[in-house]
């Protein structure tokens, strides 16, 4: 899936991560023309309305990518209080402790990548699926100085955020791809998300896995920093991220995360409208900290590359490769299919009363 999604901007990307050295790339005329596309008419389906409140999101990532936005869009845009809600974004440093969270019940949606949370339903977590930001893996590997294939990795310090999260995950897969034992080839070393460019930049690590708005910063510092794969070549059908809430709200109160979904997908909608796309940026800045010529030249790339759902977002082939990789690695032996792991009584009531984004694959 992702060499699909990706495929079409991967030659201009690696052209670009190669060439930028020490400059700041432009915000890119070509993907600034996508046209957002049409939804097909909404049905009859019953709207939940919710009482005004305070809720909750776990953010997986401090700061946010610009991958990250949508529930900062979604708030900025103003489409929360259109649902009566007042939202409190919680970052962690971590979709595992993201998932923590949601598991607790203190957190009304959580954010994450999809690892852990297969992880844990597996082991008996009472959590769901039941939507997602960002289906596509949209990451790099990138590597120091010296390292120009996969067999130079043997030796090399890998930077990751956390056991069993995302960038642990993407580096075992290049890894075994590599032919190297995780335990005896090479060293890991935790840094923080915020800190995992820095750690790349000063040798403090050798690899670290990057969001494309990640790889444009750290290039700009060190351009001996390369890219040794692009992660949605190496993977296909994996799903990225995904929401989830404990099994038991969609029980108790399927209402609250009805108008919060309500809310984010009229943001991953507003992603696709060139009209959007300046107010977007300037939320990019703020919120990521990065230099407004990466965010919108990250911005048109993901846009180009379609990385925000419009409409479910979740897709069977996704999930169950996902979970497939994780058995691979042996984190997971119990026999998981898709309906084991997600809900999508929601979603889909929200599509129909938002209509159906035609020729949009997920």
């Amino acid at each position: 899936m992702r060499a699909r999604a990706f495929g079409a901007i991967g030659l201009g990307f690696a052209i670009l991560i190669t060439a930028c050295g020490g400059g700041g790339g432009g915000t890119g005329g070509a993907a600034t023309a996508s046209t957002a596309p049409t939804a097909a008419a909404a049905t009859a389906a019953p709207k939940a309305t919710c009482a005004a409140k305070k809720i909750t999101i776990a953010v997986p990532v401090t700061p946010p990518n610009v991958v990250h936005l949508t529930p900062y869009v979604a708030d900025a845009f103003g489409y929360f209080k259109d649902e009566n809600l007042t939202v409190e974004l919680v970052r962690f440093d971590g979709g595992v402790g993201s998932l923590r969270a949601s598991a607790s019940g203190a957190i009304d949606l959580a954010g994450t990548s999809s690892e852990p949370v297969v992880d844990a339903i597996a082991n008996g977590a009472d959590v769901k699926i039941i939507y997602t930001y960002a289906p596509l893996v949209d990451v790099s590997f990138a590597v120091g100085p010296g390292i120009k294939t996969l067999a130079d990795l043997k030796g090399k310090k890998m930077g990751v955020q956390e056991p069993g999260g995302f960038a642990d995950v993407m580096t075992r897969i290049v890894l075994k791809k590599a032919g190297l034992d995780p335990a005896k080839d090479v060293s890991f070393v935790t840094t923080t998300t915020a800190g995992r460019v820095q750690a790349l930049a000063t040798g403090t690590t050798d690899t670290a896995v990057l969001h494309i708005d990640q790889v444009k910063t750290v290039q700009k510092q060190t351009p001996t920093i390369t890219v040794l794969a692009n992660m949605w070549e190496v993977l296909t059908d994996y799903q990225y991220s995904v929401y989830i809430v404990p099994t038991q709200v969609l029980k108790d109160d399927p209402a609250t995360p009805e108008c919060i979904i309500r809310a984010l997908m009229r943001a991953n909608r507003a992603m696709y409208d060139p009209a959007n796309r300046q107010k977007i940026i300037d939320v990019g800045v703020t919120q990521t900290k990065e230099a407004a010529d990466v965010v919108a030249d990250t911005f048109d790339t993901l846009v180009k590359a379609k990385a925000w759902p419009q409409n479910e977002g979740l897709l069977k082939a996704n999930i169950e490769g996902t979970i497939k990789s994780e058995k691979d690695f042996g984190k997971v032996t119990k026999d998981l299919k898709f309906e084991d792991v997600t809900d999508l009584t929601i979603v889909k009531r929200v599509v129909d009363q938002l209509g159906r984004v035609k020729d949009f694959p997920y």
